[in-house]
């Protein structure tokens, strides 16, 4: 592996191994990964100049003296249950690998995250919400913008049936008559004639759509078609979906593409009734995969999604605030947003 250089310790080797995985799994061909489990070896390990970009560490094995050495993000497995949940450089021990992973990636320094380069296969992160008016589309351009500001090569696409989005772009533009007609040809082809007309603000975005997909005769299949000619093609680290509103045969096809499924809900009973449906419908139990995230959240209202979580039907991974001062964020304003930063960090 060639990247990051990545020092995980621990005197418990069984435990350490299960975390060495998480990471591997993680950070894929990003990072060099080396493992400590004997005290004496971790002395003789820093008695020679070290430069680490990540440092994971059984608490009373790291001493003072490491402190002379170049490390980046350092962070210390304790005992001591933290009192807030995935922040600060002090993480829980006897957490899951999942959530621990999730600390370090959210607490890297933006030199860090820089730092990190996505090679090979494209990957296509799904934002979904079973409730309409959740905010889907600015946080998936949101998410768009932060990756894009990490050097990652970033597409937003939108199939929503009313194509709507036109205020995230700084001129707004629609997509040329003719190439409309050409993408329900499912054409392996359909993405060459697209390109010319992407959009590049600090991301790129295929633009609206002039009118509605269903007069248009395009079709959920037809972005089936569509992603798989981009990720083919190897142009983009990432393709950000501003998924369909509905569920479908076909929607459920995309999320099996993705390797990353970004769910959003609201903090109210409607948006709790329809997250409980959804759920007893599509098994999202790998919170590798799925991540639950509770948008435009108001912390002096009841929070009905609670009643889930103390179910363990779900986890809320982050709760993104609502913005009291505009609701039409645009997408480099929603990206500087730490909580959407947060969320986007655990895609990477």
């Amino acid at each position: 592996m060639a990247g990051l250089n990545i020092l995980l310790a621990d005197g418990d080797e069984r435990y350490l191994m299960a975390l060495v995985r998480k990471f591997i799994d993680g950070f894929e061909n990003e990072g060099d990964i080396e493992i400590i489990t004997d005290p004496t070896y971790l002395d003789e390990y820093f008695e020679s100049p070290r430069t680490l970009d990540i440092v994971v560490i059984q608490e009373d094995m790291y001493k003072e003296e490491f402190n002379r050495h170049n490390i980046g993000n350092l962070f210390f497995l304790t005992e001591d249950e933290p009192d807030e949940d995935l922040s600060g450089s002090r993480i829980y021990k006897y957490t899951n690998t999942d959530t621990i992973y999730k600390q370090v990636v959210n607490n890297l320094t933006t030199a860090t995250m820089a730092n990190i380069k996505k090679q090979g296969d494209t990957r296509i992160i799904y934002v979904y919400s079973p409730a309409g008016g959740s905010g889907k589309t600015t946080v998936a351009a949101g998410i768009s913008s932060v990756l894009a500001r990490s050097n990652q090569r970033t597409l937003f696409l939108s199939m929503d049936e009313l194509q709507a989005f036109g205020w995230l772009m700084a001129e707004p533009k629609v997509m040329p008559a003719e190439v409309e007609k050409q993408l329900m040809f499912q054409s392996g082809f359909v993405y060459n004639l697209i390109k010319p007309y992407l959009v590049k603000q600090d991301f790129y975005m295929m633009p609206p759509f002039s009118r509605m997909l269903s007069s248009l005769n395009i079709r959920e299949e037809n972005f089936v078609r569509l992603l798989e000619t981009i990720v083919a093609v190897r142009e983009f680290d990432y393709i950000v979906v501003d998924g369909a509103a509905g569920f479908s045969e076909t929607v459920s096809r995309i999320m099996s593409m993705s390797q990353h499924i970004l769910i959003l809900a609201q903090q109210d009973e409607a948006s709790r009734y329809k997250v409980s449906c959804l759920l007893s419908n599509l098994d999202c139990s790998d919170d590798g995969k799925f991540v639950f995230v509770c948008n435009k959240y108001e912390p002096g209202k009841e929070n009905r999604l609670a009643g889930l979580e103390k179910e363990g039907r779900l986890r809320i991974s982050e709760y993104i605030p609502r913005d009291t001062a505009t609701e039409l964020l645009m997408p480099e304003e929603a990206g500087q947003m730490k909580s959407v930063q947060k969320v986007a960090y655990m895609f990477m």
